[in-house]
């Protein structure tokens, strides 16, 4: 057997134990695909990042799986990889990482360890009073109609009327699977409001038939951007609090600016660390 060197890290986290659990393989050459999506399960975190070498262009490609399949790009991993790369001391505060969705430009300052997402893509969801009836609200809650939006990672993004409405969104699952499903098991929702430059924000993701909650995303945090931008709100610079309703506490920065380039960044704690044998 051989060991694969890896560590646990929380991102997006202010605190200690809050953030997103991370899984980051610092050397995954030898790791099949197989092999890759089966650690993951393992692991059953929202993510598990795999690193291969870097080239001339970035310090190193990444992998990125979720407990049942590949994602071209997620947010909280791609910065979750930064983060450990940058403490190993082999790159300075800016670098690039290659994603399956593209080359992802890095930036850190005083903690903060940012991304530059994607131009985003974007196209009509389902109407409002469907996304309300699959959220377990009433149709006044959603303040826009709902958009598929892609910077890397495709979601459907409902922006509600109150910070109250998204805490108290309660998707029912059939419905969720009829209005929320991208294509056949990826199903995804992110809803959010926005008031005085903080924005209540939740992920909501289809699984085995249930539908459960992400603690903190940060490609929906890179849509949420790209949305902004398309619907003239830029320039911004917001804090998104994620993670409240499942009492595991998410801080995001979004920052748009004039010319619609957006970037996602937080904060990492490193948790600890081992080999797996594989």
């Amino acid at each position: 057997m051989d060991a694969y060197p890896f560590q646990i890290v929380n991102v997006f986290a202010e605190q200690r134990f809050g953030g997103n659990p991370l899984a980051v393989f610092t050397d995954a050459a030898g790791l099949s695909d197989d092999d890759m999506q089966q650690i993951a399960r393992q692991f059953n975190l929202s993510e598990s990042v795999f690193l291969f070498p870097g080239d001339a262009d970035c310090a190193a490609s990444l992998r990125i799986f979720t407990p049942g399949h590949e994602l071209p790009f997620a947010g909280h991993p791609t910065l979750g990889a930064a983060a450990v790369l940058h403490a190993a001391g082999e790159h300075g505060d800016a670098f690039a990482l290659r994603t399956r969705s593209g080359l992802i430009a890095i930036s850190h300052d005083d903690g903060v360890f940012r991304l530059r997402a994607l131009p985003a893509q974007a196209r009509p969801g389902c109407g409002a009073g469907e996304a309300a009836a699959m959220l377990g609200l009433d149709e006044a809650d959603v303040a826009h109609a709902p958009q598929w939006v892609d910077t890397g990672s495709e979601q459907l993004l409902i922006a509600l009327s109150s910070r109250e409405a998204v805490l108290r969104a309660r998707p029912d699952p059939a419905l969720f699977i009829r209005h929320a499903t991208l294509r056949p098991g990826r199903s995804v929702a992110y809803v959010w409001h926005q008031r005085e430059g903080v924005a209540t924000v939740r992920l909501f993701f289809e699984q085995d038939g249930a539908v459960l909650e992400d603690p903190g995303t940060g490609s929906a945090c890179a849509n949420l951007g790209g949305w902004c931008a398309r619907n003239g709100l830029s320039p911004l610079s917001w804090r998104l609090e994620q993670g409240e309703a499942i009492d595991r506490p998410n801080v995001l920065y979004l920052d748009v600016d004039a010319d619609g380039a957006v970037s996602v960044g937080g904060r990492t704690q490193f948790m600890g660390g081992g080999e797996f044998r594989c």
